[in-house]
């Protein structure tokens, strides 16, 4: 809060006590040179004193009209500017988005700027109502107006898309009602009718074309003219209702499709031409709102200087006129007024320096007492002034420094959690193992990462995950107490840094009890949660001697917590370290074995037993190891599941295979079949 002008004075200027009024003593032998000599005196003591007075009352008054109205003003017109840029900066993401974040974002933003136009237009003090900013309010509604339109029109699309897809999915699942894929005849042959093949070829090419509209019309246009070339047959089976409903459908997913098309031709221009007009509403709200504001708070700031900087300039002068006519009179003049004389020109000379604190006694003469009184007026007033300046520039430098404390706080802990992030993590780590070395001591460090949490943020959304996380944080911050150090790594992932450690009993202690601290119900939004979590450990120096390589030992401890089915702690063993480069080292091998073509397929025969004959053969799928050894698929089917590689692996082997088989029948083994594997994380 700033003083008020009128009382606020700089804390480090002390005001000395003026000394009690004497009357003049009337002295003999005073003529009249002595009486025109003193009217001289109290003649410039007079000017002096009220060209200061004057200066400083209207360095005062711009004082008082740079904080009353220009500020608040200059203030005001910022805050337009930056609710603004902050909605048309929420309807362009959402027009650039796919329409799925929350609509009333842009409704907050539209609000908030409304508020910040009614705020300036309309708060005291009123600001000049000029042609330009009147019609800059009217420009700024029709805008947010604009805005919110845009944004509305923009949410249609997605429910185009999702209609669009539906009947695109009704039409695929008649055609499979009605055969399209196949009746297995024998368990060896399937008969497929054309024109339902046809369809099903037409309606998945169309499903998955994406890109130009060109592209999409021309896969409707091949699925209309299969439909229009089988409607004969179709119309007597699977019948009439079942062709017109395919008609319907279709010819209503292709209206969607155009209208889709014509919203994405007609967007691009429509945001443009938003972006241009924030753009213009920008520098229209800067040239009329804010500059105006700004000017008149710059040439408040400067005549307030300049009356002070006048005020000061007109002591020195004064001070010179009077010393000139004391020089003077002062053969005439006695002691008891030399000495008052001397030690106003010594508090003069000193307020001068730029000593504020400096007073004139009171004393001595009439005319003397009443300069060292003026002289006193003036340097409090001067005082005041700065006292004014000088709290205003504390102010800015307490909001400065306010600033760069939360910019501080917001680099080194996790805005949701407002715990430690992964810097400030990394370096009370440093520091904890540093004080370990020196006293001899252990440190453990936790791994914690919460089971299956994707799957509430899929079900339930981002920010009811964002709540459950800030719940599970504040379990955790009961759970460790003061003496660990609890931060969030990101996502779902949590550490725990402990000091003075006496054992590893004490460590699995502490982790058994957050894994059962965290199976207990949560709580959130009247929703009852059941949650879980892993948890690996590390220790120091047993497990490792530096941060980094602390932190990998934990990461695979939790590795194997996930390994060993979830909802447990596992502490660090070098045996992990080394399965974990082994399956890295095997997972590298692996692809580049199915790059450099490597892989090989090997038959076993089926007999049967009754007749002696082959009927078949079973493919197993080998590696065959640059040292020359073929490897099984026990070896290395694990890892390719676990890192997706099973899909190009199973692709592969099935077009092998049936190469083979084709080439067989060809060569005369007409019955040949093959048997293949496949792994249940192809079917999912």
């Amino acid at each position: 809060m700033r003083p008020n002008s009128t009382e606020a004075h700089d804390p480090t200027v002390s005001l000395a006590p003026a000394a009690p009024r004497t009357p003049a003593r009337v002295r003999l032998g005073i003529g009249a040179r002595l009486a025109l000599a003193l009217a001289a005196v109290a003649a410039v003591i007079m000017i002096g004193h009220g060209l200061a007075t004057e200066n400083t009352r209207r360095a005062v008054q711009s004082l008082h009209s740079m904080q009353i109205e220009h500020e608040p003003q200059a203030r005001r017109a910022e805050a337009v500017m930056e609710k603004l840029a902050a909605y048309d900066r929420a309807v362009v993401e959402y027009l650039q988005g796919d329409h799925q974040s929350a609509f009333e974002s842009i409704t907050s933003a539209a609000d908030e700027l409304d508020l910040a136009v009614n705020h300036y237009f309309n708060d005291i003090p009123a600001p000049l109502a000029t042609a330009d900013a009147v019609q800059l309010r009217i420009e700024l509604a029709h805008h947010i107006a604009q805005g919110s339109k845009l944004a509305s029109t923009a949410s249609k699309r997605s429910e185009w898309l999702a209609r669009r897809n539906v009947l695109l999915d009704g039409l695929q699942r008649r055609i499979a009602s009605a055969g399209g894929t196949g009746v297995a005849v024998a368990n060896e042959q399937v008969v497929l009718r054309k024109s339902l093949s046809e369809l099903a070829t037409a309606l998945n090419a169309l499903r998955s074309s994406y890109g130009a509209p060109e592209a999409l019309e021309q896969k409707e246009k091949e699925f209309g003219a299969a439909l229009a070339r089988h409607s004969a047959e179709l119309s007597r089976s699977p019948g009439h209702a079942w062709l017109d409903l395919m008609h319907d459908d279709f010819g209503e997913s292709v209206r969607l499709r155009r209208a889709i098309a014509g919203f994405d031709a007609m967007n691009v221009p429509a945001r443009r031409s938003f972006v241009e007009a924030g753009a213009t509403l920008t520098a229209a709200a800067q040239s009329h709102l804010q500059e105006p504001a700004r000017r008149a708070l710059l040439e408040a700031s400067v005549r307030a200087a300049a009356s002070a900087q006048l005020a000061e300039h007109t002591l020195t002068p004064t001070g010179v006129a009077v010393l000139s006519v004391l020089l003077l009179v002062s053969l005439l003049l006695s002691l008891s007024i030399t000495v008052p004389v001397r030690r106003l020109t010594a508090a003069t000379r000193q307020l001068t320096a730029g000593n504020r604190t400096a007073r004139a006694p009171r004393g001595g003469s009439a005319e003397i007492d009443e300069l060292a009184e003026s002289f006193n007026a003036m340097a409090d007033q001067i005082a005041r002034a700065e006292g004014e300046l000088r709290a205003h520039q504390t102010e800015l430098e307490r909001h400065v420094a306010e600033r760069t404390q939360q910019l501080h706080h917001l680099a080194h802990h996790d805005p949701l959690t407002q715990l430690p992030n992964r810097r400030q993590l990394a370096t009370r780590l440093a520091a904890a193992l540093t004080r370990a070395a020196a006293n001899e001591q252990r440190v453990a460090l936790l791994f914690v990462d919460l089971d299956n949490f994707k799957s509430i943020n899929d079900t339930l959304g981002h920010n009811f995950g964002d709540r459950v996380l800030q719940a599970i944080t504040e379990r955790l911050r009961q759970a460790t107490g003061a003496r660990a150090l609890l931060a969030r790594l990101g996502g779902d992932e949590f550490t725990v840094l402990m000091e003075d450690v006496k054992s590893s009993e004490e460590v699995e202690e502490r982790a058994a009890a957050l894994v059962a601290t965290l199976q207990q119900p949560l709580l959130v939004d009247g929703r009852i949660l059941s949650t879980s979590a892993s948890i690996g450990g590390s220790l120091y120096p047993d497990h490792a001697n530096d941060p980094d390589a602390l932190l990998r030992a934990a990461d695979v401890a939790l590795f194997r917590a996930k390994e060993l089915g979830r909802n447990r702690f596992a502490f660090y063993r070098p045996a992990l370290y080394d399965a974990a480069a082994q399956r890295f080292r095997l997972e590298q091998s692996l692809r580049r074995a199915v790059e450099a073509g490597d892989l090989m397929l090997m038959y076993q025969p089926q007999v049967a037993l009754h007749t002696r004959e082959t009927i078949g053969v079973e493919a197993l799928l080998r590696w065959r190891k640059p040292d020359g050894r073929i490897a099984t698929a026990t070896e290395f089917i694990h890892i390719a599941e676990k890192t997706g590689l099973i899909h190009e692996l199973t692709g592969w082997v099935l077009r092998t295979a049936t190469e083979d088989v084709a080439r067989w029948r060809q060569q005369g083994w007409h019955h040949a079949c093959v048997a293949i594997n496949v792994s249940p994380m192809q079917f999912l």
